[in-house]
């Protein structure tokens, strides 16, 4: 009798934890389904103005004794440089993104540079600035679901040159899976254990 209690026991322990590795990783695969991807933002359409440079530079700068890898800079000059890029197109009804993270800042060796404005417009209307000096950095996140056109500008804040400020992250994210509905995952094993008897089973003589 305690032998057949055992194999129960056994059998019924097991099942319990396929079931639960089962559930374990379904709910693995839907948060990582639900996670969006970012998006270069140089990706989209993009195009520069104003007097000074704008240009994609992948290089390694020291910003704040921390070394960052740009992605592309703005270079004021003694005026200013903007980037402006097409992140939906015309033809989209829904929205693309919605979120754009910058991080950006001067370098270290800089340090005789004035200071820069760097100024985001959305759709041609300014909503955020941050003012970096050399060896700063600023960071920035914007709701970006009904725009169409994001663009930045760095401005020089003298009448001195201007050195360089470099961006680090430039990234669109999509929309988060978690506003939507999401379809329960299913299990691959549908065994539902039962307990164990209560009391022990009597053989047939």
């Amino acid at each position: 009798m305690r032998k057949a209690q055992k194999i129960r026991l056994i059998a019924s322990l097991i099942t319990s934890g396929l079931v639960f590795s089962s559930v374990l990783i379904g709910e693995n695969t839907v948060t990582a389904q639900r996670t969006p991807r970012p998006v270069d933002l140089l990706r989209s359409k993009c195009v520069s103005s104003g007097l000074g440079s704008a240009r994609e530079y992948n290089t390694d700068v020291s910003i704040g004794r921390a070394v960052f890898s740009s992605r592309f800079f703005l270079g004021p000059g003694n005026r200013s440089a903007a980037l402006t890029c097409k992140i939906k197109p015309d033809s989209s009804p829904q929205p693309i993104f919605q979120t754009l993270n910058l991080g950006f800042g001067m370098r270290d060796n800089d340090n005789r540079s004035p200071d820069v404005q760097v100024r985001v417009y959305l759709d041609g209307r300014q909503v955020d600035s941050r003012t970096v000096s050399p060896s700063q950095q600023a960071t920035l996140s914007l709701d970006v679901s009904n725009v169409s056109n994001v663009a930045i500008e760095a401005v020089c804040s003298g009448p001195q040159f201007c050195d360089r400020v470099y961006f680090y992250e430039a990234k669109l994210l999509r929309p988060n899976a978690q506003t939507k509905p999401a379809s329960t995952p299913q299990q691959t094993i549908e065994i539902v254990p039962q307990a164990p008897p209560s009391a022990p089973v009597i053989p047939q003589r």
